[in-house]
């Protein structure tokens, strides 16, 4: 039991004189954190309820605000809902959090993610994350969230050494455990990023980022049948177009550009009745080497501050454009470059 307490994120800050933790308020966090974490619609829509009557119970605790956070950042990128819609309020939640206890270390974690993610403000993100990890030396979240910013801009070392602590603390976590698998991947160290996400989704086999991130590991492998398997995987769990835009690239590395291009005209019809990320239309044209027309998309998705686009650097399949003049500019006006 004690183990179990020490994982549970706010435990290195107990209750402020004066202001006694609500146990019921505590609860719901438990149990919000429990079902957004899920990474899927149904998941996230019933946590943010329980993030709400935590608040409303007791209105000094932190943590419940760190739980919309999360939820309102998840939604943009599980759900595919636009930046316009969720990243002012994740923001805001993880803003609240930090001003209402600054010595929380997942409040810190989860303003620079969702800055990370929302504003690419770099300097700012680092900075909460950094005092994240300075305030929580035993915090999985804390390491995960500071290794998530550091795999994105290219520090690969120092995201893999914040990444392998943070399942040192939470070795059970299967986001913890996908999260790392990608990281490998985006160092360039596939064959362990793959070794990693199997381990990933035997923790947790309805994990759909484990799923997406294997069907993306198998692509750099030329493992193109996998690929396709891994991503209907995902697909099963969520209606999120990312896994389709990977199903999509392998399908047209493996000679079905018949079955990539339906995908694609399927999305572009999506589009006109609800968001569909540009950065996953951009992913379909690179997998059937129309590498302008995924420019053209990139700088859509760059316009309508599409969240992954954080990934621009790092993401292996953009590596044929890497000299292309509006690519290196795109991570310009990004200030993702050195």
């Amino acid at each position: 039991m004690d183990a179990l307490k020490m994982k549970l994120p706010g435990r290195e800050n107990p209750a402020r004189p004066g202001h006694p933790e609500n146990v019921r308020s505590r609860e719901l966090y438990l149990k919000g954190r429990f079902h957004s974490f899920r990474l899927t619609r149904s998941g996230i829509e019933a946590g943010i309820p329980c993030f709400e009557e935590a608040i409303e119970l007791d209105r000094s605790y932190a943590l419940a605000q760190v739980g919309l956070a999360h939820a309102y950042r998840m939604f943009g990128m599980s759900l595919d809902m636009p930046t316009s819609e969720v990243g002012p309020k994740a923001i805001a939640a993880a803003r609240k959090a930090v001003e209402m206890d600054g010595n929380l270390a997942e409040a810190h974690a989860a303003l620079s993610l969702s800055l990370f993610f929302y504003a690419w403000e770099w300097s700012a993100a680092e900075k909460h994350a950094r005092q994240a990890v300075a305030l929580g030396l035993n915090s999985a979240d804390a390491h995960w969230i500071y290794a998530h910013l550091c795999s994105n801009v290219g520090r690969h070392a120092e995201s893999l050494a914040l990444i392998s602590r943070a399942r040192e603390l939470d070795p059970l976590s299967g986001l913890i455990n996908a999260m790392e698998g990608q990281f490998l991947l985006h160092a360039g160290r596939t064959g362990e990023a793959i070794a990693r996400l199997r381990e990933a989704i035997e923790l947790d086999p309805k994990s759909r980022v484990a799923h997406m991130f294997l069907a993306s590991a198998y692509i750099e492998t030329g493992l193109l049948s996998e690929a396709i398997a891994e991503a209907g995987a995902a697909s099963a769990l969520s209606l999120a177009t990312q896994q389709i835009a990977f199903e999509s690239y392998a399908n047209a590395k493996l000679g079905k550009s018949g079955d990539a291009r339906n995908a694609l005209e399927r999305l572009l019809q999506l589009s006109t009745k609800r968001y569909v990320p540009p950065y996953n239309i951009a992913l379909i044209y690179m997998g059937l080497d129309e590498g302008a027309e995924a420019l053209t998309w990139l700088d859509r998705a760059f316009e309508e501050r599409d969240p992954r686009m954080v990934f621009l650097k790092v993401e292996p399949k953009w590596k044929s454009l890497h000299s292309n003049p509006r690519y290196v500019q795109l991570l310009n006006r990004m200030n993702l470059l050195p």
